[in-house]
């Protein structure tokens, strides 16, 4: 069969038709789209939502529909895919984020309601987690121009932590996906160092913040999350919920076991991540615990993929410690082209400052006035092999002193100490490893402090909702009285 382009008269079968039209369409799913970047970890709506923010971190909170339209100078497709993904990045109930790197302000969903009000009644920044791990190495990321060439985006961010291991990652493209559970940030750090000083990550075992039960990890690979249950002065509660489950599900579940009589009703006192789920019986039929777990237990299980996009194209991991070798084995690079940059800087200082000392010393500025314009006495500096001409030609009189020679070479002193420093730890592998565990380290610290701040915000919150509750049911009961 035959068949032409839209955009040619030219005749082309129609199996190449197909065979092109449909590689591109898979390579552009895949790699703009639903799998995540190896180097980052990020999908690229997900990129280009926290470049964004960090780019406008100064204004602070800002309203999701206005963080919506400001991303959509960088992103090809429509607001709804953003908005909902700004939402995701932003939720920290269990099995959202581990660590969310935007913070938000308002209501963005629950465990048992994940559905966030709109975007013009909530607001979100720039999260406190994404400014220790992803932004400090900018200078080194590469920028290229975005869809309609107006604006430049990173290609890829530089975190300092695995964000895809972090967070664990999800997503489907043409013929492939991506399912990646989540890790604490102590045992990615240790694994890292581990590899750093010996060659081999040290072993991953999932983990997901405020989920009451062990996470299992079957030979086969399989995550297995189970429901868990308690009995609490008699009465049993459903008190964990697997991978999933939001409110409609549990519902639907609880009163499939009331139509099989097995129990006769239930109370529903969850708040947030403190699944509290009461089961009635009927009179004279209360269940063990024992019965419950094993009429109503249900585990739900994940099958981790570990398929990633890097610079050459798709790449299937079998493990995290591969992901963790890989991530490393770049942060090294990293860690030493920073100091590299430093060097660079510093040197460009040095050249700037001797400069400036010669052209006080020899009083190169008295020549300004005799000059026509600021052009002709640039021109002069040229001509006397002064390369920061133009920044010579607009200092300031007052500061060709003294005070202004001993400043620059003080400044002078200091920079000739650093590139001594910094060059002693390019030219030592050993020193690169140990800086980047030093940093590691420090990350470790500043997440683990961000977290317990959260963390105590949140036990606050719910200290104040148990005490209106007391005080409510303390008056119901001395009217009954």
């Amino acid at each position: 069969m035959q068949g032409t382009y839209l955009h040619s008269m030219e005749t082309v079968p129609l199996e190449a038709i197909v065979k092109d039209e449909y590689r591109t369409y898979q390579i552009y799913t895949l790699m703009d789209r639903a799998i995540p970047y190896l180097q980052d970890g990020l999908k690229p709506s997900q990129r280009r939502i926290l470049f964004t923010l960090w780019r406008n971190n100064s204004k602070g909170l800002m309203k999701v529909t206005g963080l919506t339209g400001l991303v959509l100078t960088l992103h090809p497709h429509g607001p709804s895919s953003i908005e909902s993904s700004i939402v995701n990045l932003a939720q920290d109930f269990t099995f959202s984020n581990n660590y969310p790197l935007i913070d938000k302000k308002g209501y963005f969903g629950e465990r048992m309601e994940t559905q966030a009000a709109a975007g013009r009644y909530i607001e979100c920044k720039l999260g406190e987690i994404a400014k220790i791990i992803l932004f400090d190495d900018m200078n080194q990321v590469e920028m290229v121009p975005n869809y309609d060439e107006k604006v430049m985006e990173p290609l890829g961010l530089l975190p300092k932590l695995p964000i895809m291991l972090l967070n664990g990652a999800e997503g489907i493209g043409t013929g492939f996906s991506s399912v990646i559970p989540s890790f604490n940030h102590k045992d990615i750090i240790k694994s890292m160092i581990q590899f750093i000083q010996t060659g081999t990550a040290r072993r991953l075992k999932p983990w997901v913040r405020s989920y009451a039960e062990n996470v299992e990890v079957e030979k086969t690979g399989k995550v297995v999350f189970k429901m868990g249950f308690k009995e609490i002065s008699g009465s049993v509660y459903i008190t964990e919920l697997p991978r999933g489950y939001d409110a409609k599900k549990v519902y639907k579940f609880l009163n499939k076991h009331i139509d099989n009589d097995f129990i006769k009703d239930y109370i529903d006192s969850t708040v947030d991540n403190n699944v509290m789920i009461e089961l009635i019986f009927k009179r004279g039929q209360q269940a063990s615990l024992k019965e419950v777990e094993k009429v109503m237990g249900v585990s739900v299980s994940l099958s981790p993929n570990y398929t990633l996009i890097s610079e050459r194209g798709v790449k299937v991991l079998d493990r995290p410690e591969e992901i963790i070798e890989i991530f490393t084995a770049e942060r090294l690079k990293v860690v030493k082209r920073r100091y590299e940059l430093l060097i660079s800087d510093a040197k460009e200082r040095l050249a700037k400052n001797n400069e400036i000392i010669r052209f006080i010393k020899q009083k190169h500025y008295a020549i300004a006035e005799k000059k026509a314009n600021r052009k002709t006495y640039v021109e002069y500096l040229s001509g006397e092999k002064f390369l920061y001409s133009e920044y010579l030609a607009d200092m300031a009189i007052y500061r060709m002193t003294k005070e202004e020679v001993l400043k620059r070479n003080h400044m002078i002193k200091e920079d000739k100490q650093k590139i001594s420093l910094w060059e002693k730890i390019v030219e030592s592998p050993a020193r690169i490893k140990k800086e980047l565990i030093k940093e590691l380290e420090d990350v470790g610290e500043q997440i683990s402090k961000v977290m317990k701040v959260k963390e105590d915000a949140k036990t606050a919150v719910y200290k104040k909702i148990a005490k209106v509750v007391k005080r409510k049911v303390t008056k119901k009961s001395t009217k009954k009285k």
